[in-house]
């Protein structure tokens, strides 16, 4: 009976302590998620007011600048520097901006592509910074490889970008373009005349040439040269240029390390017309009349270039079959596959020139070129 007692007792003990046990592991486990949700919030708390010391405000980011550079990344990779007179002019329109921050580098969760679609760039030097602007956004990168997104008020990034474009080609203007000059030359391509400009002509068709704003390439691809398809070649002690003139608003500069889209004053247009115009000489090419054309029909036999089009090709095809090297001949040989049929819109008539892999039949007349198949389908990919 004592043995039995006993027993219960110990046993009541044993379950006491297993008890005690459980309860005193139940109290530490919620004291350490309690520990832990506070070291969290704790955590969260500090990134926060980490992220939100970190956003600076345009009066920070502007205060103390004294010496800014402006890029544009539509014209030339040239950056031009500030006056004082500039300078404060676009301090005082970037402390004006009303901006709204969007995200940090760090948050961005999507395609930032949109944003970086920027115009002009703004190098604050002394803190080496840089704030990029385009129609909607602001983005500024600090000297710790960080990024602040923001978006703007539409209508003053508009007129931001006015004064940007007009302080940018003034200043552009003024720099050593075309400084120390030692030849130049203009070309009519399409009549393949050439003049070789002395030192007063030179300092007459420099004073001509006016840029207005810098363009996006993106936007002159189906944009043909004008006939003549005048090229002005500037060579100076530091850099040659290669000026194309595409019509009467657009021109682009080619260099050895840009090539450049600008809309231009068209008086430059009409000094090279007026002084170094040409005559139309059918009889110089045989292909040279279907530059008249206001419309093309490509009919593609393998179905890869089907199109009509009066833009681009009407003119620009014309320019490829007068480069190419050909040489009249009696007869197309049979096993010839036609490649293309392409009729040109030319004074009430329809001209049809023929494209065989190494040959061409047009006007009555056959002419042999070698891989003239090749050349006329690498024209239609442009």
């Amino acid at each position: 009976m004592k043995k039995t007692n006993v027993g219960v007792i110990l046993g009541i003990l044993v379950l006491v302590a297993v008890i005690s046990g459980a309860v005193t592991s139940f109290m530490l486990f919620h004291q350490q998620k309690n520990d832990e949700a506070l070291k969290e919030k704790m955590t969260e708390q500090a990134a926060e007011e980490k992220k939100e010391k970190t956003v600076m405000s345009m009066e920070e980011i502007l205060d103390g600048v004294d010496e800014i550079y402006l890029e544009s990344y539509l014209g030339s990779s040239h950056i031009v520097e500030m006056d004082n007179t500039n300078l404060k002019q676009i301090l005082a329109h970037l402390k004006s901006l009303d901006l709204n921050l969007l995200m940090k580098s760090e948050e961005v969760m999507e395609d930032v592509e949109e944003y970086n679609r920027c115009l002009y760039a703004i190098h604050i030097k002394n803190k080496n910074m840089k704030i990029k602007i385009n129609e909607k956004y602001v983005i500024i990168d600090d000297m710790q490889g960080g990024t602040q997104f923001f978006e703007g008020n539409e209508e003053q990034l508009k007129n931001l970008n006015e004064v940007l474009k007009s302080i940018y080609m003034d200043q552009y203007e003024s720099s050593e373009l075309f400084m120390n000059v030692k030849t130049v030359y203009i070309e009519a391509k399409d009549e393949e005349k050439q003049w070789i400009l002395n030192e007063e002509s030179i300092k007459q068709l420099l004073e001509n040439i006016k840029f207005i704003a810098p363009v996006d390439g993106k936007e002159m691809t189906d944009r043909p040269n004008s006939y003549p398809n005048y090229v002005i070649t500037i060579e100076t002690e530091d850099k040659n240029y290669s000026i194309q003139i595409i019509d009467q608003e657009i021109l682009n500069m080619d260099t050895s390390d840009s090539f450049v889209y600008y809309q231009y004053d068209n008086q430059l247009w009409n000094y090279l017309h007026e002084k170094y115009g040409v005559a139309f000489r059918e009889e110089t090419n045989d292909f040279k009349y279907l530059l008249k054309s206001k419309k093309i029909i490509v009919d593609d036999m393998e179905n890869q270039f089907d199109f009509e089009d009066g833009t681009y090709y009407n003119v620009e095809l014309p320019r490829w079959l007068m480069k190419a090297n050909t040489k009249e001949v009696k007869e197309i040989p049979d096993h010839e596959a036609l490649k293309y049929s392409m009729k040109f819109m030319v004074e009430e008539e329809v001209i049809e020139v023929k494209i065989y892999e190494n040959y061409i039949t047009y006007r009555g007349k056959n002419y042999y070129s070698e891989k003239i198949n090749e050349v006329i389908k690498g024209a239609l990919s442009v």
